[in-house]
């Protein structure tokens, strides 16, 4: 979304450095991104905290049916990088959600995980704004490309947790 923005505005340095008030709305919009991608990593990180308050977290692997050292590699990025993971996990493409939940389940703090979340976010909103100018002058190109982008991302959660509810419910049919 960001990127369609920067892509379809000519953007100059007159222009961003002069307040006039048709700036206003694309700036008021990179603003609101940026909050929302730092409450958007908010969520499941709290979401993390309520599933290890539930007691839930004890036995995990066997609940979601991986062999423990599958689950140890997947979390391992968490443990390598601790209390900069807010920071890391803006670089993941995909995957940002799990990791804040894994974040939180295995104890990193709020406030550490925020601020990192916000530095980490401004420098990806950096490189947005920067992709967004070399492509402006091929907003069709750019468009197609986020809507690629977006796509894979948006169908393939849905297309695991679609196979996975399917297998437990074959699984718990011919298991009785």
């Amino acid at each position: 979304m960001l990127l369609n923005i920067v892509c379809c505005h000519e953007w100059t340095r007159q222009s961003l450095v002069g307040s006039s008030p048709e700036n206003a709305p694309h700036i008021s919009t990179i603003l609101w991104y940026t909050v929302g991608v730092v409450l958007v990593n908010m969520i499941p990180f709290y979401l993390g905290r309520l599933f290890k308050k539930s007691g839930a977290s004890d036995d995990v692997y066997s609940k979601l049916g991986i062999n423990e050292n599958n689950a140890l590699g997947r979390t391992s990025i968490v443990q390598r990088y601790g209390n900069l993971i807010g920071f890391v996990e803006q670089f993941f493409l995909g995957v940002r959600n799990p990791t804040a939940f894994l974040a939180r389940a295995m104890g990193i703090s709020p406030e550490c995980f925020f601020a990192g979340v916000c530095c980490g976010g401004l420098i990806t909103l950096l490189v947005q704004l920067g992709i967004g100018f070399l492509l402006r002058e091929r907003p069709v190109f750019a468009l197609a490309t986020v809507a690629t982008v977006v796509g894979i991302w948006t169908i393939f959660p849905y297309a695991v947790a679609a196979s996975t509810a399917l297998f437990f419910y074959l699984r718990k049919r011919y298991s009785d």
